[in-house]
């Protein structure tokens, strides 16, 4: 007597959600749904400025499922050094170029770009005091540090 075991077949299906993005510091997140085509917004309170892309939206990946179209944005204090490039081009500069900065400035700049654009970084006046300053440029890779 043989017995037969039907057979099945399954494959893994791609996740329909893109998950929690998260809180930020000084920010607000409007939003509790997370599955594609759901939409998130973030804000700051008061005395903050919002970086980055204020409306995330869930959509389909290649391979991975489901992701946020952007980074999550960040929230800087009003007045403080940085800021964010949106376009074909830009200048970022330290305070009071091209006089001396003050003592301790933490400058974020965040450069905007769609998916599978390519930005290239012109330096034409760098300087930095060593053991003090310092230049980190991250993005999709590893951050580079000089």
């Amino acid at each position: 007597m043989y017995l037969m075991y039907p057979l099945f077949l399954f494959s893994v299906l791609p996740s329909h959600t893109c998950g929690n993005p998260g809180l930020i510091p000084k920010g607000v997140i409007q939003g509790s749904r997370y599955n594609i085509g759901d939409k998130i917004r973030y804000s700051c309170v008061m005395g903050y400025v919002l970086e980055g892309h204020a409306v995330l939206t869930c959509i389909v990946t290649p391979g991975s499922g489901a992701s946020w179209d952007f980074p999550a944005p960040f929230c800087r204090a009003e007045g403080s050094c940085g800021g964010t490039l949106r376009g074909t081009t830009g200048t970022i500069s330290s305070p009071h170029f091209p006089s001396e900065y003050e003592n301790n400035a933490d400058c974020t700049w965040s450069i905007l770009a769609e998916p599978g654009d390519t930005i290239a970084l012109v330096f034409t006046d760098f300087q930095l005091e060593d053991r003090y300053d310092f230049l980190e440029i991250s993005g999709t890779e590893v951050p580079s540090i000089w």
